[in-house]
């Protein structure tokens, strides 16, 4: 699923749908490139968003990237 090119409105619905925390396969559907990336940005303390780690699995709070999408505007 592809939803980088979708309106903003599409992509916060999305990120809300993915509850509280979204993986970097959900982020990449919305903001684009490669999930592992998000992996290892996560790993060298470099991803922008805040997150953890479920185990091997990465999980970054949605409510940061819908801040970063809409501007800080979580209202839309």
């Amino acid at each position: 699923m592809n939803l980088k090119s979708s309106s903003r409105e599409e992509q916060v619905e999305y990120l809300r749908r993915c509850g509280p925390t979204c993986s970097p396969r959900q982020l990449a559907a919305v903001l684009g490139g490669q999930p592992y990336y998000y992996n290892v940005a996560a790993r060298n303390g470099t991803l922008e968003f805040d997150s953890f780690w479920r185990g091997r699995n990465l999980r970054i709070y949605t409510e940061d990237v819908i801040k970063k999408i809409t501007g800080g505007n979580t209202n839309v």
